[in-house]
């Protein structure tokens, strides 16, 4: 399944310049406008737009079945629902760097849909505190007659300025009926939880639940129920108020692993020793070879046959800013 791990969160960015700060106290103003050479962007800050919460699949932890995730996927009143943001405010591609991109391998011509805005910003969005969070959407506009929502970010702003961004929606297909979803619910107290499903000739995985928190600094940190120790099968920590901290160990499988890069990693799992402060990285990261054995049945990785490898590269961090990446 793809994810984004927390430390892409530092390369995501607008290209953003010329912002205009042109307000005064008895003008109210409806949108912030964002300007380069190569267009504009505008950021809605009217609050009667602002959505009422919850939002989003509310059930999802109760739906564990394929039926039922089929269900809700296939839900067409949620998906009006998705729809109903209003995604007006077209996005040229260049104006953002996504995190992750599919390949799409074409059937017939690319010309499909090649006039239709494939990158919106919706005029709803989530008034939080002094942060205004925009649903930004990504659409499928190849292989099929009718384009649709393909992926959702959420995006945290301060004073119309990025701080942070999220994938909270997939609705991935790919090839041989294989496909990636991922369904989301954000509460009343804004905690937003993702819940990830893969189809594959397994045929079905349900990924653990996971829940995100918008920090008061305006960045998304993963949310823990209780607070003590926490172990799963990819991750073990200390919980502080919700959020990891200090050491962690995570082996997990890594999206920066170029395998063409690096061909001696036959797979892109990493062994990672993390360190986090009030839930965001700090300090060095390191990346190691996650050394694993895999079941001749069913090819998933032995848990019980983890152990570190050699050191790939590392990270530093600088209050969850990424600041430089060595590989050694």
């Amino acid at each position: 399944m793809y994810k984004i791990n927390i430390a892409c969160f530092t390369v995501l960015f607008f290209l953003f310049s010329c912002y205009s700060k042109a307000q005064t106290e008895s003008k109210a103003i409806n949108a912030e406008t964002h300007s380069t050479d190569k267009g504009s962007f505008f950021f809605n800050t009217n609050k009667t737009d602002c959505i009422t919460l919850p939002f989003g699949y509310s059930d999802i932890s109760k739906r564990t079945t394929v039926e039922s995730v089929l269900s809700a996927i296939q839900d067409e009143n949620k998906l009006k629902e998705l729809n109903a943001l209003q995604f007006e405010k077209a996005i040229k591609k260049d104006l953002v760097l996504l995190p992750e991109e599919y390949d799409v391998s074409l059937p017939f011509s690319n010309t499909v849909n090649e006039k239709y805005d494939r990158i919106k910003m919706a005029s709803d969005f989530l008034c939080y505190g002094d942060y205004s969070v925009y649903f930004m959407a990504v659409y499928n506009t190849v292989r099929y007659t009718q384009p649709f929502i393909e992926k959702m970010y959420l995006i945290s702003t301060k004073d119309g300025k990025l701080i942070d961004m999220k994938r909270i929606y997939l609705n991935h297909q790919g090839e041989m009926g294989f496909a990636n979803n991922t369904l989301f619910n954000i509460d009343k107290n804004y905690i937003i939880s993702l819940q990830d499903y893969e189809f594959t000739e397994s045929p079905f995985t349900l990924k653990p639940l996971q829940k995100y928190q918008i920090l008061p600094s305006g960045k998304f940190a993963r949310y823990y129920d209780h607070d003590g120790p926490y172990k799963n099968d990819e991750e073990q920590g200390m919980v502080k108020n919700h959020h990891k901290e200090g050491k962690w160990i995570e082996s997990k499988s890594n999206g920066s692993m170029d395998l063409q890069k690096y061909p001696d990693f036959t797979d892109p799992y990493t062994y990672l020793e993390a360190e986090y402060k009030n839930g965001l990285p700090v300090g060095t990261w390191k990346f190691y070879k996650l050394l694993q054995k895999y079941s001749e049945e069913t090819g998933e990785p032995l848990l019980n046959t983890r152990k570190k490898g050699s050191l790939i590269y590392t990270e530093m961090y600088r209050e969850g800013v990424l600041e430089k990446r060595e590989f050694h």
